[in-house]
């Protein structure tokens, strides 16, 4: 799945479930067309990353362990001897097992409960993102419903939930305590009691003597004492203090709220009785529960009521978050006959599939014709409202800058042409751009869990898309030439091929055959991005498109082409097949999807095609993706992109080496656990051998460095790590032509380009330009591969990782010479990634000797494509004069030097501006 995931979910399914009606099936084991509720709820909890369900049984606890058994054996069970609601069965659970460490997450839900496998990822993202201690789901108040009110701060953030039964009861207590202050009370007792039924119990609820006698105790008692006696209205105010006609709550601000029943009532947000909690946090609370209520039960929503207090008073770090949904039918219950037929009703329909029916046309899903109308008024009638919006839409993309918006729009108008002649001008379709991207700082990191810092640029894949009612997709590019039409069927590309995972699909022979035999086409890049979403949204038939393309990012020069196609292409899949999705879902999506055609990189392209913002950088970060900060980019400097000319393929050798350079990560982790066992339980990525997780000094960072080897072979480091199967693990590439693995190197360059990339925002915000380009040289040192003397001549150059040198930093970081110990910093060693090329170094060495330039760096995975400049603005011109005097005109290339200014990320245009 997208994020990260709880590991344990506790599923209530001791309750009696009266209102089924039925003593012999279980609530949770009624079949929902054909299957019982509890195992499609189970299927859908393990395709969302939870490996450890825990099913509290309580009544037909045979029934249900059998029902459960005969489909899953990762499940184990808790009973709940007496059933006195869903507190007491969380107790279960956690009483039968209190080993559950207390730093784990765990998520609560009835058995019944059917939720879409989007909404529950949602829940996690929000839970893991924001520091959740409690993170609940909530949906909206449609009025009618008796689930639990959840009451909101100013903020949309959850303070208390109040049952239903609750607000019943005061509301009654209200209405009592007004009559009897008026005097106004009915004269005959039955009266009384008539009114408190017919409030307490709604239509159609069965009166029973039980729940009233526990609502209202001692008043209850007095109206039932004698059928003669008139009530005294002394007597009733006695027993109805005026606090009991209205509830009060504080919010983390410490200020107090207080609300009448009917406020309660109408909040705009209804319990769904799912939380996500860490257990510690779930087990204090379970402890502070009382019965001081309606129906004198401890009530488990009262937890959220009880974090928020811990919050405020500074006992606990963290939040409590809740997630509203906004379709009902994504978190299907019931307690009754009628409503389990809706329930399977709607399941029916789902599970019949669907192509999606086309998207009404609309201001962002318009004629060609239309189209070409608005943006000839943007040119010959600027003041015309439409055209002025979208005017602004275009400024708040790319520039405020007239000159810079007209080159933009002259990029527009010829691809709604071509549709024009390709689709026909009276087809609706919708605009999709997606831009290229620049790394600024954190390269070959966000696979092991890294920040990057990411910038989109002006140079970006137009997509002009059509939603069909077939399966049929169809591709056509402006550039006939380069990009030949291609056309296939979603239900084709499917057939035949692995569907049980993702990474056994795309390591199918299928897959490989098809790029052995016909190369990476384009339109593999589509078809990879389309699959993964099919695969991920498995009820949604996805609906063909109509796609007409232009593009204007450099290919195979590291600004990302492919995944600006990539994400370009899921926008148009999200939004055509109306998908619910978030954007941390999506950058893990189309990362994945890329891996179709034989890749196995990161997010991070995504991330910065997905995410970027108008003049500024993101700092993002990865398992889980989550966006760290956003810093303005300094308007005094350029991000020149200078392209080498020299293409870095993916579907060659180039291909083996990234894979290559993943594995000696992958192994380098697998022997950092191996050799200290006593930091396993902290290492979850590459990342986390920091001072900071691990609670050492930098030393010892430099120690566990020494044990592992500078360069060995496979059949050597498989006897370094007997058990594990490395031959898999390597599967993605072809051996070395020396057999050797430069673990060390890898590994150093890792760990060093995850601190740089970690500085590089606060060096950003705090103005320290030449400390960041720094930091770009040094990074850029642990990619190169030569160096060059006074005469231009290339030395081979390999950077250092010997015993030797790794011993000389320890020593100077106990020297106690400030000198030494700054030059002893992790950030400032290059490590040995090695994925430069000699023409990209002489490039890099011409621009850092340039005056005003303050860093340069390699752009991209490496093996070809770009470099990058931050320079002065006023050096712009001695820089393209350096690079075509001494690099472009001796290679025989035209200069090839692109100044980015960062533009905003993908999207569909006018489409989140503009209302239908």
């Amino acid at each position: 799945m997208a994020g990260q995931s709880p590991k344990y979910c506790i599923i209530l399914a001791g309750g009696k479930g009266t209102r089924m009606k039925s003593s012999s099936i279980h609530k949770v084991c009624f079949p929902i067309d054909g299957r019982p509720a509890i195992n499609r709820a189970l299927e859908i909890y393990n395709s969302c990353g939870v490996t450890q369900p825990i099913v509290v049984v309580g009544k037909l606890a045979g029934q249900v362990v059998e029902t459960v058994g005969k489909e899953f054996s990762n499940v184990i069970y808790a009973y709940q001897p007496e059933q006195h609601g869903t507190a007491s069965a969380v107790k279960s659970a956690l009483v039968s097992f209190n080993s559950i460490d207390d730093h784990q997450d765990v998520l609560l839900v009835a058995g019944d409960r059917i939720i879409e496998p989007s909404v529950l990822e949602k829940l996690f993202n929000l839970y893991y993102t924001k520091n959740c201690v409690l993170a609940i789901l909530g949906c909206p108040n449609r009025g009618g419903s008796s689930q639990g009110r959840v009451q909101l701060d100013a903020s949309g953030n959850p303070i208390t939930i109040i049952e239903c039964a609750d607000i019943r009861q005061r509301r009654i207590y209200g209405q009592l305590r007004k009559l009897a202050e008026k005097n106004e009370l009915p004269k005959n007792r039955e009266k009384i009691i008539e009114l408190v039924c017919n409030e307490f119990f709604p239509e159609g609820k069965t009166r029973r003597e039980d729940k009233l006698v526990k609502a209202f105790g001692k008043l209850w008692e007095y109206l039932n004492a004698g059928e003669n006696l008139p009530p005294v209205p002394a007597e009733i105010l006695k027993l109805i203090p005026e606090e009991k006609t209205y509830f009060e709550m504080t919010d983390l601000s410490g200020k107090l709220i207080r609300k009448t029943p009917d406020e309660a009532y109408q909040t705009p947000m209804l319990n769904t009785s799912v939380y996500l909690i860490k257990v510690g946090a779930l087990k204090r609370t379970l402890k502070q529960l009382n019965t001081d209520n309606a129906q004198r039960e401890e009530y488990l929503p009262d937890i959220v009521e009880i974090l928020n207090r811990e919050i405020a008073g500074g006992k606990h770090k963290g939040t409590v978050k809740a997630l509203k949904v906004g379709n009902s039918d994504f978190i299907l219950g019931y307690n009754d006959p009628a409503e389990l037929l809706q329930v399977e009703a709607y399941i029916k329909s789902r599970q019949q599939g669907r192509i999606s029916a086309k998207l009404p046309v609309n201001k962002w899903n318009r004629p060609v014709k239309e189209w070409l109308e608005l943006f000839g008024k943007l040119q010959d009638n600027p003041e015309d409202g439409e055209a002025q919006h979208l005017h602004r839409e275009l400024s708040a993309l790319y520039s405020d800058d007239a000159g810079l918006i007209q080159n933009h729009i002259q990029r527009f108008v010829p691809l709604l042409k071509y549709a024009g002649e390709k689709l026909g001008e009276d087809t609706p379709v919708m605009i999709v751009r997606s831009p290229g991207r620049v790394n600024v700082l954190g390269r070959h990191i966000d696979h092991q869990g890294g920040n990057c810092n990411l910038m989109t640029i002006g140079y970006e894949t137009l997509m002009v898309v059509h939603p069909r009612n077939d399966d049929q997709v169809n591709l056509f590019n402006l550039d006939k030439k380069q990009f030949a039409d291609r056309k296939f069927k979603i239900g084709e590309l499917v057939k035949d091929l692995p569907w049980d995972d993702w990474l056994s699909l795309v390591n199918s022979e299928k897959v490989s055959k098809t790029a052995a035999t016909y190369g990476v086409d384009w339109s593999q890049y589509i078809q990879g991005t389309i699959l993964r979403l099919q695969k991920k949204f498995a009820h949604t038939q996805l609906c063909g498109m109509d796609m007409v393309l232009s593009g204007n990012v450099p290919m195979a020069a590291g600004l990302s082409s492919s995944s600006s196609l990539v994400v370009g292409s899921a926008e148009a899949v999200v939004t055509a097949n109306k998908i619910d999705t978030f954007p941390a879902q999506m950058v893990v999506l189309c990362g994945e999807g890329e891996w179709f055609v034989g890749t196995r990189g990161g997010s991070a392209d995504h991330a910065a095609v997905m995410l970027g913002q108008k003049g500024k950088v993101v700092k993002v970060t990865f398992f889980d993706f989550a966006v760290e900060d956003i810093v303005p980019f300094p308007e005094d400097y350029v991000l020149a992109v200078c392209d080498s000319g020299i293409k870095a393929r993916k579907s060659d050798n180039a291909k083996d080496q990234f894979n290559h350079r993943i594995s000696c990560y992958r192994i380098g982790f697998k022997l950092i656990r191996k050799f200290y066992p006593q930091y396993a339980p902290l290492l979850h990525h590459l990342r986390d051998v920091n001072m900071r997780t691990l609670g050492i000094p930098l030393s010892w960072i430099y120690r566990i460095l020494l044990h592992l080897p500078e360069n060995a072979t496979i059949e050597e480091l498989q006897e370094m790590l007997p058990g594990e199967d490395l031959a898999k693990l390597c599967s993605s590439h072809k051996p070395p032509a020396d057999g050797l693995y430069p673990i060390r190197g890898v590994v150093l360059f890792g760990l060093a380009e995850m601190e740089r990339s970690r500085l590089y925002a606060d060096y950003l915000k705090n103005g320290k330009v030449e400390a960041i380009g720094k930091l770009m040289n040094v990074s850029h040192d642990g990619d190169r591969v030569v160096r060059h003397d006074s005469n231009w001549k290339e030395i081979p150059y390999k950077a250092p990782t010997s015993n030797g040198y790794i011993l000389s930093l320890m020593e100077d970081l106990e020297s106690g010479d400030p000198e030494r110990v700054m030059r002893a910093q992790l950030h400032l060693q290059p490590g040995d990634y090695h994925c430069s090329l000699p023409a990209i170094d002489k490039m890099v060495d011409l621009a850092v000797g340039t005056d005003g330039v303050v860093g340069a760096q390699l752009a991209g995975a490496g093996l070809g494509g770009c470099m990058m400049v931050l320079a002065h603005r006023e050096a712009m011109n001695k820089l393209i004069s350096a690079l075509t005097e001494k690099y472009y005109n001796p290679e025989g290339k035209t200069p090839a030097i692109l100044p980015c200014t960062p533009v905003a990320g993908s999207g569909v245009l006018l489409k989140d501006t503009v209302n239908d």
